[in-house]
């Protein structure tokens, strides 16, 4: 058990210099990758869409990051804040309202292509035909036209990319057509060349503009700073320029939109009023010309203008109350509807500064809750955050205005009281003197009204001319000259990165991990058994038994002879040397006639026994029949002279066949005369090889092992299969032989084992012809494969 763990722990582990060899050994192999490879990358190149990055520098004025302090003139006199987020503007940048309508402005979503057999020609500057949309080109799209010029005609193909369906329409230039739900109209330039087929694209603005946001990218340049990198990516490096020129002009225009509309607000507010207190002021001065006119009447006694003055200045404190009450009334209805847009600019009455403080942070809460919503989920734990502040301030707003308004009633109140004790005293003054002190008096609250409000629409008028945009493009966006994508030198190394690895892989899975054996060491490492002989494949001239032709299997042939002379030191008689293998197929009958007749040097007689009773073949190697043989003899049929022949064209080689095949070769094997017919052959012969069953299927191997004086066992390269070796392996260990040994069958040349154990000395037939153009294929064959 030890031993197998410890084998198992040998061929998990990697031979990196036996790895780095057979790396070299293929080099062929790397060179074709190579060359694929740099051709890949070179196609990929050729039809990769390159894409061009533009990038421009965005000044913004955060009040966090510095600039709070630093208002010119006009600035110190506006009503409105103008406070920003950087983090808030970032994402105003990316939202999808503000690229959408960028790309519905210039038509971003509308490409032209010249149609090619692989790759299609984009035309950004001046393209030959344009189209345009006449319905709502912000909800048409998703439009592929194939157009082609036949004289005066345009031939339209709408191809629909899903479902493969086309419609065909034939239009004049400039005429209008009908596609689905969307009308359209082309225009054709002369300059169009009638032999190309163009293409044009109308995509949808709000899928396009989807896809634009995720190549938009907006970063600050350092933590310190409040200037924006903006950056956009595109196929086509003009548009990479004009898109990013136009979305900061679209930024900037909206900025300063949402500036002016509130004061725009407050404007058409005041001038409403004041256009309603000047006729009401006029009707007055009317009003009191009839009076004077009607009474005769040019002045009034003294009493009479001592209670108007005193009337006047008790109307004025409670017009003023009834203003702040109004204003009051106006905040609460401001506050109460959560879908105002726009912040509430109080200008009628003194609110104290706690109020106006109260209402200024609630419509920061608002403003950073309409800007989050461009870019956030209704369902963010953001949003839900800011609209619980504004919930809060909202309430908070509320509880302080019914304590105000309390307040306000109780002022409101005494005021009345003493108008209705001035009153009184007017009751006495005669008639015509009470009513003009009821003219003057309602003159004089317009007068005061009228020019509170000129005073404040002059503030707001001041306000809104000095709304300007804090924004600055300090670097606008230039047009690229360089793609970033696809990178030559990183295309280059990629393609041949990944043919280095699916190579090494490759030789990983061929050598490491293949289930047949393909070398000595891996034998080694289940065996602990002596590797007597390593044997080429031959394929021509293996049949030959000419021990003058010095080939390489000869010479192999007599180093297993020698060294299996080593492996019987101390055998006495006639040695008995058996082989077997693990499967059918992996040569012991190859091996067991060639090493038979390298031992009749010498004049040494030598008889081959075939003794694979169930599928024998070395009858067959002779060119004879195994009908008459070992089966006959056990029987009792024949003697062992009449099952002896001679193999024709050599000398001191016998065979003993097989005989009929028998329905249990067990049996047989096993029997006394089976026992006799070894040792009749022993004294017969010098030597006696048995061809014997595969050990790793039957064991009628094991059955005749006390008469075994040696036993090998074949190995086949490429072929055996390393699973069926550790149970033979384990089999062996229990010692039915005496000697044993391995031999290495049937090694491919010109492959990687031989390349690296046996090319230094190897022999060949014809020294002339050792370097043929066809053994050089074969040769690099071998090291690709």
């Amino acid at each position: 058990m030890n031993q197998q763990k410890t084998t198992d722990n040998k061929n998990s582990l990697i031979d990196l210099n036996d790895l780095f060899q057979k790396i070299i050994f293929h080099w062929p192999l790397y060179f074709l990758v190579l060359i694929v490879m740099v051709s890949g990358a070179m196609l990929y190149l050729k039809y990769k869409k390159p894409m061009y990055l533009s990038s421009a520098k965005l000044y913004l004025k955060d009040e966090k990051k510095g600039g709070g302090d630093e208002m010119d003139a006009l600035k110190s006199l506006s009503l409105f804040n103008s406070g920003k987020n950087i983090e808030n503007e970032i994402e105003i940048l990316k939202s999808p309202i503000l690229v959408e309508k960028v790309i519905a402005a210039n038509s971003f979503n509308i490409r032209y292509y010249i149609k090619g057999t692989v790759k299609n020609e984009e035309i950004y500057n001046r393209p030959p035909l344009t189209i345009r949309v006449l319905s709502d080109s912000t909800k048409a799209g998703n439009y592929i036209f194939d157009i082609t010029r036949e004289k005066d005609l345009l031939k339209i193909r709408q191809v629909n990319a899903t479902t493969d369906i086309s419609q065909q329409l034939t239009v004049k230039p400039g005429q209008p057509f009908t596609v689905a739900k969307d009308k359209f109209v082309i225009s054709s330039l002369t300059t169009a060349d009638p032999a190309n087929t163009f293409r044009i694209q109308v995509d949808s603005v709000a899928e396009y503009a989807n896809e634009k946001i995720e190549e938009i990218g907006a970063s600050l340049v350092n933590r310190d700073a409040t200037i924006i990198l903006v950056s956009y990516q595109d196929p086509v490096p003009e548009r990479s320029a004009n898109f990013l020129n136009a979305l900061l002009d679209a930024y900037n225009e909206y900025s300063l939109d949402d500036k002016n509309k509130t004061a725009f607000k407050t404007i058409n507010f005041l001038t409403v009023r004041i256009d309603s207190l000047k006729e009401e002021l006029g009707l007055l001065e009317k009003q009191e010309e009839n009076f004077k006119i009607q009474r005769g009447i040019t002045d009034i006694d003294a009493s009479s203008k001592l209670a108007l003055d005193q009337v006047k200045e008790a109307d004025a404190r409670l017009s003023e109350a009834n203003m702040q009450l109004s204003a009051l009334d106006q905040v609460e209805k401001y506050i109460s509807n959560p879908s105002n847009d726009y912040p509430f600019a109080p200008v009628i009455g003194n609110i104290d500064q706690t109020l106006t403080s109260m209402i200024n942070r609630y419509e920061e809460a608002l403003k950073e809750k309409r800007r989050l919503s461009l870019s956030l989920k209704p369902t963010s734990e953001i949003l839900k955050n800011v609209e619980s502040q504004i919930n809060d301030t909202r309430k908070t707003i509320s509880d302080y205005i019914a304590g105000y308004r309390r307040n306000a009633g109780v002022v409101q109140k005494e005021t009345q009281r003493k108008v209705n004790q001035i009153q009184g005293k007017i009751a006495n003054i005669p008639t015509y003197a009470k009513e003009y002190i009821n003219i003057k008096r309602q003159q004089g609250v317009k007068e005061d009204l009228y020019l509170y409000l000129l005073k404040k629409k002059e503030e707001a008028s001041v306000a809104y001319a000095s709304n300007v945009v804090d924004n600055k493009v300090i670097a606008p966006a230039f047009v690229p000259d360089k793609p970033i994508s696809p990178k030559k030198p990183i295309v280059f190394i990629g393609f041949i990165a990944l043919g280095l690895i699916l190579t090494s892989a490759y030789i990983y899975f061929k050598y490491f991990l293949n289930a047949s054996v393909l070398s000595k060491k891996e034998i080694e490492q289940v065996f602990d058994l002596p590797v007597i002989a390593e044997i080429y494949q031959q394929d021509e001239g293996a049949n030959n038994l000419s021990l003058q032709n010095r080939s390489v299997l000869v010479e192999q042939v007599f180093n297993m002879r020698t060294n299996l002379k080593f492996l019987l030191t101390g055998i006495s008689g006639t040695p008995t040397i058996l082989f077997t293998s693990s499967i059918s197929g992996e040569g012991k009958t190859f091996l067991s006639v060639h090493l038979g007749n390298s031992l009749t040097m010498g004049d040494k007689k030598v008889v081959l026994l075939e003794l694979d009773l169930r599928k024998p073949k070395l009858s067959h190697f002779f060119g004879l029949d195994h009908n008459i043989g070992v089966t006959n003899y056990i029987m009792g049929n024949k003697t062992v002279e009449e099952i002896i022949k001679k193999v024709p064209g050599t000398e001191g080689l016998y065979l003993v066949s097989s005989g009929a095949i028998p329905p249990n070769p067990i049996e047989l094997i096993e029997g006394e005369r089976m026992a006799d017919l070894l040792n009749h052959l022993k004294n017969q012969f010098d030597y006696v090889i048995i061809d014997m069953s595969p050990i790793g299927i039957v064991s009628d191997a094991q059955s005749i092992s006390n008469y075994v004086d040696c036993a090998l066992f074949v190995v086949r390269y490429n072929f055996t299969l390393k699973s069926k070796l550790q149970p033979v392996a384990e089999n062996l260990r229990k010692g039915f032989f005496k000697k044993m040994g391995i031999v290495f069958n049937g090694i491919e040349q010109d492959t990687f084992y031989p390349y690296y154990y046996y090319d230094h000395y190897s022999y060949t037939e014809d020294k002339q012809h050792k370097h043929t153009w066809s053994s050089l294929v074969k040769k690099i064959k071998q090291r690709i494969v």
